[in-house]
């Protein structure tokens, strides 16, 4: 098979079928732009890596084979990264451990949740915030869940993905000093 370059030498996979894109000022009609089918009704692959790791089963890596599962843990990944803790990649990930020993404040709440928000949109632009609220936790009956409710955060999340309205799953993580 003859492989096929456009004009802007990006290699063609299945002429014909994609969107032509114009996106610079040459000659020329522009490129094909594809859109991929996901992948979630093949089920002997594997979309990624679940968190966490291991599981009670005794199994090392649990494997997520829909998107949307698969998004939560790319969610959780982004939250729980420090700025500058992933290598190559200074910027990824979010500061709320920053956020751990301050006043706990609506103003902090606040930050935190634009914070998310951000790195998000900016590093998972396919996934959709239905909703985010970053609260104050309560303990639940007795349990002692937080000692000292004003040194840590609930953030419940609810996403889903931009081209799947059907699924959302909600998020729930409490970032709180141990």
């Amino acid at each position: 098979m003859e492989r096929l370059i456009d004009n802007e030498n990006n290699v063609q996979i299945d002429p014909g079928k994609g969107r032509i894109v114009k996106r610079t000022t040459g000659p020329g009609p522009g490129r094909e732009e594809f859109t991929l089918e996901p992948m979630d009704f093949e089920k002997d692959i594997s979309l990624g890596l679940d968190i966490p790791f291991s599981e009670n089963s005794g199994k090392i890596f649990s494997l997520n084979y829909l998107s949307i599962d698969q998004a939560v843990t790319n969610v959780k990944n982004l939250i729980l990264t420090l700025k500058g803790e992933r290598v190559m990649h200074p910027n990824f990930g979010t500061n709320i451990r920053r956020y751990l020993f301050e006043p706990n404040t609506p103003e902090l709440r606040n930050n935190i949740g634009n914070e998310i928000e951000e790195a998000i949109k900016f590093w998972l632009p396919y996934i959709r915030i239905a909703n985010l609220d970053v609260i104050v936790p309560k303990a639940p009956a007795g349990s002692q869940a937080f000692v000292d409710r004003l040194h840590g955060v609930s953030v419940e999340l609810t996403i889903g993905l931009i081209n799947n309205t059907l699924d959302e799953r909600t998020i729930v993580l409490e970032i709180k000093a141990d």
